[in-house]
């Protein structure tokens, strides 16, 4: 699959990053149509998507987080018709992320590669950025997703300079050049010349179907794209309209392989505790969250008196109930023998094989 961003336990560029000798940021003003379906004839198969036209960013354009704030902290991940229905979003596609409604939620210490940004004046960014420019507080970001590859600068194709200045460890398709060239799903975020806004978002699947970076560059030049960078795609890309899911992913369904679905569970095995069905880790007993990657009994649920596990909380000798609340206290009527006692909860006298005699 074509992957922008690893699939490993963390968001958006995982490597050190380095000064880009040409790294001035492209900044536009905000003047900022719902959306509308292409369909492109390539060298390949026909290729079908969708254009967002967004007139106002600033009020109207948000980078969410999976499983809501904090979910990039806690290294969620979740399906784009889910994070859609908690972000109450009418359209929405794949990308990164790094800053959401001004809060900085990735900090990767250094220059990053081509990023798209929304500052607090309505300013549209696009460009490579420093340190410093994602940490102004005079005119600070409300919206910054980060990519791999600026496509367009100036209306001009900027992949060759692009592929020269970035690190190519942000993706996992291959070689760059691969990266660059092969056929799939891609995802893309741009401006024309009147400020507004353009999300770009075309169905594929890796040497099947989709458009070659060169190819996206083309064609939103052709739409009167100015700058344009690529997001994240290949085969997690997936476009949301009103809650539903408006795209054509390239994943078979489990449960009718006729049937294309998208990609919903990460990791795909569900962690070892779960099983993937249509997209959701249905967990085993005792397993929790998204990717059942999370005990049910979390601490301090067992009362620091006992232990969580798959099962429940093992409580220490002298504690009982279901979070190690209650201290076994000798009950009345009871009569040990030898330590031994007709009642079976450790901790008074523990239940032994008899018969007693009394």
């Amino acid at each position: 699959d074509l992957s922008p961003y690893p699939y490993g336990h963390s968001h958006g560029p995982s490597h050190s990053h380095r000064h880009v000798r040409d790294c001035q940021p492209v900044i536009h003003g905000n003047v900022a149509q719902p959306h509308l379906c292409v369909y492109i004839r390539n060298d390949f198969l026909p290729a079908t998507g969708h254009i967002t036209v967004v007139h106002d960013p600033l009020r109207t354009v948000s980078v969410l987080e999976p499983g809501g704030p904090g979910g990039c902290g806690m290294n969620q991940r979740e399906a784009g018709e889910e994070t859609v229905r908690a972000g109450r979003c009418l359209y929405a596609q794949n990308g990164g992320f790094f800053v959401c409604d001004g809060v900085q939620v990735r900090d990767s210490g250094g220059v990053q590669n081509a990023q798209f940004g929304i500052r607090r004046d309505g300013t549209l960014v696009f460009g490579y950025l420093s340190e410093e420019d994602v940490l102004d507080e005079a005119n600070p970001f409300v919206q910054l997703v980060s990519g791999v590859v600026w496509l367009l600068r100036d209306s001009h194709v900027y992949i060759n300079r692009s592929v020269e200045a970035e690190c190519d460890r942000t993706q996992e398709t291959g070689t760059f050049d691969h990266f660059v060239d092969v056929v799939s799903a891609r995802t893309a975020v741009g401006h024309n010349d009147e400020g507004k806004l353009i999300l770009f978002h075309i169905d594929g699947q890796m040497d099947r179907r989709g458009m070659i970076l060169w190819e996206v560059a083309d064609f939103l030049k052709g739409q009167g794209v100015i700058n344009a960078i690529n997001l994240d795609g290949g085969g997690s890309s997936t476009y949301v309209a009103n809650g539903s899911l408006a795209s054509y992913p390239l994943d078979h369904c489990v449960s009718d392989p006729m049937w294309r679905c998208p990609r919903w569970c990460q990791p795909e095995d569900c962690s070892g505790h779960g099983t993937c069905i249509d997209g959701h880790c249905q967990c085993q007993e005792g397993w929790s969250r998204t990717g059942c990657d999370t005990l049910v009994c979390q601490p301090p649920a067992c009362s620091a008196h006992g232990v969580c596990t798959q099962d429940g909380c093992a409580c220490d000798t002298g504690w009982r109930g279901d979070n190690c609340s209650q201290g076994n206290q000798p009950l009345s009527g009871l009569v040990c023998l030898h330590n031994r006692s007709n009642f079976s909860w450790c901790g008074t006298c523990c239940l032994s094989p008899g018969p007693y005699d009394l």
